[in-house]
């Protein structure tokens, strides 16, 4: 599961590797086009050719994998409850491995939210949207430019939100296909927990 590649690619990517663990070597075009029930070869080798082209795949002829990228822990953090910071220790629920190139600086300024609620549904994070369940990634910082997406701390609840700023107000926008969603509008301070960078689907698909 790697958050730089787009669905497609990640399935593409995952049967590769799921069938050259189980048999020691890589597998065909044709097998992973019938595993996938692609129309044709051109479907997988689109994928493929992209998946080279992205460090995934070895520059070859064949569907061989590269030597394996070093990974770096992330925490996955809970629901902020009781007013606790989003990154107390008690929050933290798991660590997500992410491969160090998707993390720029030090791991310990990235952080992942699981996304609840469809508020951000229609939001385009490098081709992806961001719907319940998925898992957010978030660059830790307390300042954000007009259209970022970012982690906002009202009270007790993080949410993610479109950062729009004007010389009345700030507005958290969502950018979702529910017309129920609607902006909040903040006068007075409030906390910007970080910066959404990316965003994996939840089971991987």
């Amino acid at each position: 599961m790697d958050i730089s590649l787009t669905s497609k690619q990640k399935l593409v990517l995952t049967n590769i590797k799921d069938l050259t663990n189980k048999r020691g070597i890589a597998p065909t075009l044709e097998e992973i086009r019938k595993l996938l029930k692609y129309a044709n070869i051109s479907s997988v080798q689109r994928h493929t050719d992209a998946l080279k082209v992205k460090g995934y795949l070895k520059d070859s002829r064949g569907l061989e994998l590269p030597i394996n990228k070093s990974k770096v822990q992330v925490p996955l953090v809970g629901n902020v409850a009781c007013g606790l910071p989003l990154l107390a220790t008690e929050n933290v629920e798991a660590y997500i491995l992410v491969d160090t190139e998707e993390v720029h600086g030090k791991p310990d300024d990235y952080f992942f939210l699981r996304a609840v609620g469809d508020s951000m549904d229609d939001a385009d994070i490098h081709g992806e949207n961001i719907e319940s369940g998925d898992y957010v990634l978030v660059k830790k910082q307390s300042f954000a430019e007009k259209g970022n997406r970012v982690v906002a701390l009202i009270g007790d609840d993080a949410t993610i939100k479109k950062y729009v700023p004007s010389d009345e107000n700030i507005r958290l926008e969502p950018e979702s296909t529910n017309p129920a969603n609607k902006p909040i509008i903040m006068f007075e301070d409030f906390a910007i927990q970080g910066i959404v960078v990316n965003v994996i689907k939840k089971g991987g698909d």
